[in-house]
């Protein structure tokens, strides 16, 4: 009897142990996770900065960093090569002309300019002046019928035969 207990001793020692050690590697897993995320956010901003500037030569109309076609084949090795220089230390402007280089000024894209951030704003203020215009048009009062005697013969015989008809 004592040996039985003993035996139960040691396996819920054992259990204390296998729950306890992956219970700790979680703990430190979720406690170093806040920084790996931390540095693979500033990496990732940092080539989008660089992306942004260059356009996706697999025919997409997008940049290197807002290119979404599964598996491109330009957009992926483009960003491994950016994050790979800036890592190296090598300037933004340096990794634009380095593509600008190897791929010719089609691929360039410059930042949006003053027109290209008025242009919204101006659509909008358009649509806002159209809307108004069209709600004043169809809320005006319509003009009233001219009553003129010729017309008013006419609608009496009108009448006269529309109540003929019932």
């Amino acid at each position: 009897m004592f040996l039985w207990s003993n035996n139960v001793t040691h396996a819920r020692v054992r259990d204390a142990h296998t729950t306890f050690i992956p219970a700790l590697t979680l703990l430190i897993a979720l406690a170093l996770m806040p920084a790996a995320w931390a540095q693979m956010a500033s990496t990732t901003q940092n080539m989008r900065r660089v992306g942004a500037r260059l356009a996706c030569q697999c025919g997409c109309p997008d940049t290197v960093a807002s290119c979404s076609m599964l598996g491109c084949s330009f957009s992926h090795p483009a960003k491994d090569k950016i994050a790979q220089m800036q890592a190296a230390g090598v300037p933004d402007s340096t990794i634009v002309d380095d593509f600008i280089k190897a791929y010719g000024k089609g691929i360039y894209r410059s930042e949006p300019n003053t027109f290209g951030w008025l242009v919204p704003y101006l659509a909008l203020a358009f649509g806002t002046v159209v809307v108004i215009w069209f709600v004043r048009r169809s809320r005006r009062l319509k003009p009233a019928l001219v009553v003129d005697a010729r017309l008013a013969r006419y609608n009496d015989q009108i009448e006269q035969e529309l109540q003929n008809l019932e």
